[in-house]
């Protein structure tokens, strides 16, 4: 996620979207899509306060402020810190999700809307709400085998909100539970669209 410094600076038309150039002026925070940046400008997402307010745009490098990362949040441990989130299934889940990922030594981060709630302090989250996050694996010293994965699910299952979870890698995201299933080959989302892969060439994750 990234706390911008000049919204004016987007090449939009907010008089089409007036719910985007409100959401902006409340909280300067954009979060950053899966796609190519072309001229030094970041693929970027516009959220409202509706599920049907979100609005593609990209922001100049220079208009960078501040970087979240989703790693950020759990490291900084931010769910201890929102009222808001203490009151929701949402925070017993990462709770519990922050005991299990410790057992396998994982870095994983919170995206989404309690991502985007952590970090901006907007309330975000419902009791209806999903939560995703990302387990971030970057080398090949860390690998994550399907055994793994398909282990780590079944530890979910008790779990009373919906989780969604996507494995990070240089190459692209893959679903966790997709990855658990074994199928090769395997559905990975990149910054040029989904496409298959064949496990091996992962590198990462086997």
């Amino acid at each position: 996620m990234i706390k911008i410094k000049n919204y004016e600076n987007l090449n939009i038309h907010f008089s089409n979207y007036s719910w985007a150039l409100e959401a902006l002026k409340n909280s300067p925070f954009v979060v950053v899509r899966r796609a190519p940046i072309l001229d030094k400008l970041i693929p970027i997402g516009i959220r409202g306060n509706l599920r049907s307010q979100r609005l593609a745009a990209f922001l100049p490098f220079s208009d960078i402020d501040c970087i979240f990362s989703p790693t950020y949040i759990v490291e900084k441990k931010l769910w201890l810190q929102n009222f808001h989130i203490k009151n929701t299934n949402i925070y017993s889940a990462i709770e519990a999700l922050y005991k299990i990922f410790e057992e396998y030594n994982l870095k994983w981060g919170i995206c989404g809307s309690a991502g985007f709630e952590l970090i901006t302090k907007i309330p975000t989250v419902t009791e209806n709400s999903d939560l995703d996050i990302m387990i971030k694996i970057e080398t090949a010293d860390k690998l994550f085998s399907a055994a793994s994965a398909k282990e780590l699910c079944k530890k979910l299952f008790d779990i009373k909100v919906k989780i969604d979870i996507q494995i990070e890698t240089p190459k692209g995201a893959v679903a966790l539970t997709e990855y658990a299933s074994e199928t090769n080959p395997i559905l990975i989302r990149t910054i040029n669209g989904p496409k298959l892969i064949y496990r091996e060439k992962l590198g990462v994750i086997l």
